[in-house]
């Protein structure tokens, strides 16, 4: 058998495979809905709807999902509103698929009630602070028998870099400059540091525009907690202030109004200090530049005709411009 990468698993042995295993009523229709950091498949039944998701075998393996299983589990315990792992008939949450690059884990999850929606109104930005420090909130007590990996400076920064390093070697004078860039916001974290910046559980990807559900009675449903890990909580809130960012094309009327709106969501149910406000903009850096690190990375299995040198130069475009005094008011 030929050496590969990365397998696609056949959705009709897939969906055998959960009527054997799963106590389930008959399944309507079963959808491969999306490829991303792993497989994503909607299932419905006469009843109910679920998610089944193919982790990658490079990725994730059983230690580290049972970890976020762990959390579900808890958060869901502790009345925070969240996809949650359906059993097995032997009572087990995690499937295991041999393939050729190795064993590929599967797990199935309720399906998050309500719709995704950019956030662009106060209310919503506001709502979905709430649900952040409530996560944070509930996790300070978490604890799991499984071993997670640290979003620190290792997966922020060094990392990033080494990938970013193997796609830049015909553009090293530009290498160059953002290593440059990376060391001086390490410089500035370290400063902060010092002081202490709250650390815990975190959810790793809380952009706000595809991991949450709203209902129309302003109930959140959170899920796809596939980058979780313990971190920094400013750096957790400051993937939300990219995304503002991001998705008003950099209006900052707008995005200071949703940031304001979610830090008042946040500061109802959790403290944040100061010195972690001041730290969300290095880490909003440091976000684009693991985010850089990952799209190369995703080049490997879906091609580099979307990683070329225009998108490297809209990610240099960034750390050009980019303000490392950090002296505004955020």
């Amino acid at each position: 058998m030929f050496p590969v990468a990365y397998t696609l698993l056949l959705k009709e042995a897939i969906l055998a495979h959960i009527k054997e295993n799963y106590e389930i009523d008959e399944p309507v229709s079963f959808e491969y809905f999306l490829r991303g950091m792993n497989d994503t498949y909607v299932l419905v039944t006469e009843q109910a709807k679920y998610i089944f998701r193919v982790y990658r075998a490079d990725r994730r393996n059983n230690s580290e999902i049972a970890f976020e299983l762990d959390l579900l589990n808890y958060l869901s315990m502790k009345g925070v509103c969240v996809s949650i792992p359906i059993r097995k008939k032997d009572g087990t949450f995690i499937n295991e698929f041999f393939v050729p690059e190795g064993v590929k884990c599967g797990v199935m999850f309720s399906f998050a009630e309500g719709n995704e929606k950019p956030i662009h109104a106060i209310e919503d930005s506001y709502l979905f602070g709430k649900a952040v420090g409530q996560i944070h909130n509930v996790t300070d007590n978490f604890n799991s028998e499984h071993i997670r990996g640290n979003l620190d400076l290792e997966h922020l920064i060094e990392n990033p870099l080494n990938t970013i390093r193997l796609h830049m070697e015909h553009r090293q004078a530009d290498y160059d400059f953002l290593y440059e860039i990376a060391m001086g916001l390490k410089e500035q974290l370290s400063k902060h540091l010092e002081e202490g910046l709250d650390w815990g559980v975190c959810h790793g990807d809380l952009h706000g525009n595809t991991n949450v559900a709203f209902t129309d009675d302003g109930k959140l449903t959170h899920y796809d907690f596939d980058i979780c890990g313990y971190g920094w909580r400013a750096y957790d809130i400051a993937e939300f202030r990219l995304a503002r960012e991001i998705h008003s094309r950099h209006d900052k009327d707008e995005v200071d109004k949703l940031w304001e709106a979610f830090l008042n969501g946040y500061r109802d149910i959790r403290y944040i200090s100061e010195n972690d406000l001041k730290v969300v903009p290095i880490f909003v850096a440091l976000r684009q530049l693991w985010l850089f690190g990952l799209c190369f990375s995703e080049s490997e299995l879906i091609g580099k005709a979307d990683f070329d040198n225009g998108f490297i130069d809209s990610k240099m475009d960034y750390f050009r411009n980019l303000d490392l005094s950090f002296s505004h008011n955020v």
